[in-house]
């Protein structure tokens, strides 16, 4: 602590970045603190070492003097300590003032117990003094650096003190009835974890139409964002009166900046704008990370293993992909076929702006980082995009049935295997390696984690939705009907054995698939194959599971623990970097 003017102070006030202030009056306040604690303890510490020297300088009169730790028994009662040394009574009594200052005395105790202990306590008291002085000189000198610093900061610490007093007597003005829309936006900016830091965060999220401006529609939005806004009377009109100082019908970023405490300087506007962006940005990534976390355990712990860059990408993917798949099958699914059908082909039209690239009127956090991912990512092909689109539209009508193979590969191609084309520009090929070469792997890889899929979630989609996704000529094949389906995975039962030959048949299957991708993982970039190959190798472990379920997936679900695939990565990065 005393050592510490370099260090940030991260919570409190002061301690915050707040543009055109000195962040090393953060620095300059520990300063401050070190030096009240300096201050306090200095008599302590002289007191400590000067009974330390005479605690030496009795001590060489005999092993048993009892008087040679008096010395330093003087200090801990100049610092208020408990009358005991490391457990030891002394003269049978708690310790006092005078005890202390009484002339050495012999001390009588049975069995040479303070005999004994001389030793170790000699040599605390030698390593005491020898210490003292060395932690004095460091606190001295981090103390003076740091008030050289609070010197130099004393305008702007008042200033923030007057602009904290201020916003106090604006909150009891408002208290007492006082409407002051500006100055309870500006109080509510201040006390926002989101933005009290860079005001042109919230600026940049409503700013849609990338200009650097906003209109008065973008200004109600965010200002929403406040909800105590609401009480004030006249609050919309009396911001926008505020921050259009040219009257041009218009918020720029800079007009936008007189939200902050009052203390920013127009010079860093700038800066403070392009920091807001790439925080927007940062911002929605992670979002996507926690929605792909939250949704798709085993895919993300494949993303862990890419480069940062790379995992973000595909964070921004999966996201996409996700969100899609919720209109049609998921909580907040759309409850009509019609219904559906609208939102789809919305998703559509959002998927041509987002690929434009030239406003984000209608986009949410995640597609933000979608767009990104587009622009780092250069070669992204929309047909995979679209294609997923209708691969959601296939899941519309109500009864949803697969007559043959190829009309199932059709629904797997659409809702996954696009999935390894989106993703290919990201994860990139080796050397001499094309992407057309690495396309027929990657469509194979999602084929045979759709097929996972379904098999895995036969009960569900049964029990659930009333769905069976397996081709209806493998059911007859195997003298399977759609009603034993319906009625086991609702009910209960027994899995026949007719149906335990069925999911062998569609786990061959899969595993063809799996073997398929398997050799067009060499194919990728070398620090694409690691996560790929894991998600490949995790996936393929469900089937494993239904195996070994007896292939009951009505009253069993097939997964794999978190430990059994955390041990599957050393085997599978020594099978990466070996080839």
């Amino acid at each position: 602590l005393v050592i510490g003017p370099h260090r940030r102070v991260s919570g409190g006030g002061f301690g915050r970045r707040v543009a055109g202030v000195d962040p090393d009056m953060g620095h300059s306040l520990w300063s401050l603190a070190a030096l009240a604690v300096l201050l306090t303890c200095l008599p302590t510490s002289i007191a400590f070492a000067v009974g330390s020297v005479g605690g030496l300088a009795r001590r060489s009169g005999g092993p048993c003097q009892g008087g040679g730790h008096h010395g330093t028994q003087a200090a801990f009662v100049a610092a208020g300590a408990p009358g005991r040394w490391f457990g030891t009574e002394i003269e049978g009594k708690s310790l006092g003032l005078r005890p202390a200052l009484l002339p050495a005395q012999r001390r009588r105790s049975s069995g040479g117990v303070h005999q004994g202990a001389a030793a170790p306590r000699m040599s605390l008291t030698v390593l005491t003094a020898l210490s003292s002085p060395v932690v004095l000189t460091a606190a001295a000198l981090g103390t003076l650096d740091g008030c050289g610093r609070l010197l130099v900061n004393i305008p702007r610490v008042l200033e923030l003190q007057y602009a904290y007093a201020s916003r106090l007597m604006e909150r009891g003005s408002q208290q007492n009835g006082v409407s002051d829309p500006v100055s309870f936006v500006r109080q509510q900016v201040l006390e926002s974890n989101q933005y009290r830091t860079n005001v042109l965060k919230l600026f940049v999220k409503y700013d849609t139409d990338n200009d650097g401006k906003i209109s008065k529609d973008q200004l109600v939005s965010a200002l929403k964002e406040f909800p105590a806004l609401d009480t004030l009377t006249g609050s919309t009109d009396s911001v926008w009166a505020a921050l259009d100082t040219d009257n041009d019908g218009k918020i720029d970023y800079q007009e936008f900046l007189s939200l902050s405490a009052g203390d920013l300087r127009l010079s860093t506007a700038d800066d403070l704008l392009e920091s807001a962006k790439r925080g927007y940005v940062t911002d929605s990534y992670d979002d996507c990370k926690q929605l792909t976390a939250d949704y798709a355990k085993t895919f993300y712990l494949a993303t862990l293993a890419m480069e940062d860059a790379k995992a973000k990408a595909t964070w921004a993917i999966y996201a996409w992909c996700r969100r899609v798949d919720e209109i049609v099958d998921g909580d907040t699914a759309a409850q009509t076929p019609e219904e559906m059908q609208s939102m789809l082909d919305e998703w559509m039209e959002r998927l041509d702006r987002m690929w434009e690239g030239k406003s984000r009127m209608g986009l949410d956090q995640y597609d933000i980082a979608f767009v990104d991912m587009l622009q780092q990512f250069p070669g992204s092909d929309i047909e995979p995009y679209r294609d997923m689109v209708k691969g959601m539209m296939m899941d519309i009508p109500d009864k949803v049935v697969y007559e043959t193979w190829d009309d199932l590969y059709l629904y797997c191609y659409r809702v996954a295997s696009t999935v390894g084309l989106m993703t290919l520009p990201v994860m990139g090929t080796a050397p001499g390696v094309t992407a057309e070469e690495a396309r027929e792997p990657a469509v194979a890889l999602g084929i045979a984690l759709q097929i996972t899929n379904i098999l895995r979630d036969v009960g569900e989609d049964a029990r659930d939705r009333d769905r069976i996704y397996l081709p209806v000529e493998d059911l007859r094949r195997f003298g399977v009907t759609e009603e034993y389906i319906l009625k086991t995975a609702k009910e209960g039962g027994e899995v026949s054995d007719e149906y335990r030959a069925l999911m062998k048949f569609e786990i061959d299957r899969a595993l063809d698939y799996y073997a398929k991708a398997e050799k067009g993982i060499p194919m990728l970039s070398s620090g694409a194959q690691l996560p790929v190959g894991l998600a490949a190798e995790l996936y393929r472990e469900i089937l494993d599971q239904l195996v070994t379920n007896g292939y009951d997936n009505f009253n069993k679900r097939a997964w794999v623990s978190k430990e059994k695939k955390l041990l599957r990565v050393p085997a599978l990065w020594l099978k990466t970097v070996t080839g």
